[in-house]
């Protein structure tokens, strides 16, 4: 709680400052180690902001929303603020079936990192429709080379938990 005041995580330690919130903490890492390259220049950033917040406002209100069996009723679409689930996949799934390799463009960013990681635990664990556009953005993000050591230090970790 002293990290956290929510008791949730993720939470980063950064020297002094605490990072809490996903999209938040994607964004952080981004401008705190610029030569990663993961946020684009300030002048093309309209795009990345859209998909960072996009991610976690709409699409994952409204992914929590169906795993909870709440429908929000037509006429109360307007006042939920993230529409329909359907209208969320449908937005989600044109972006990325878009020409561009990633979400914002030609470049990886850490949008990618963030509305990346909410396809792939809702292709792995039902939360979103598995729509063919869906498995293809998250293919392209799982063959980068840093993608693959991050998920082997999380099955190195799994495997140490479960040793413990």
């Amino acid at each position: 709680m002293s990290i956290n005041p929510m008791g949730k995580v993720p939470a980063v330690r950064h020297g002094e400052t605490i990072v809490t919130e996903c999209a938040a903490i994607c964004a952080y890492l981004a401008e705190a180690f610029p030569q990663a390259g993961l946020a684009p220049q300030p002048d093309e950033r309209a795009d990345y902001y859209r998909w960072m917040f996009f991610a976690a406002g709409p699409l994952e209100t409204s992914v929590m929303l169906k795993a909870l069996g709440f429908e929000i009723p037509q006429e109360r679409l307007r006042m939920a603020g993230c529409g329909s689930f359907g209208d969320v996949m449908g937005t989600l799934e044109k972006a990325v079936s878009a020409a561009s390799p990633y979400i914002t463009g030609n470049r990886f960013t850490a949008a990618d990192v963030y509305v990346g990681s909410h396809i792939g635990w809702g292709l792995a664990f039902g939360g979103i429709e598995k729509r063919q556009a869906f498995v293809d953005y998250f293919g392209r993000l799982a063959e980068r080379d840093a993608y693959k050591r991050a998920t082997a230090l999380d099955e190195e970790a799994a495997k140490a938990m479960q040793a413990a």
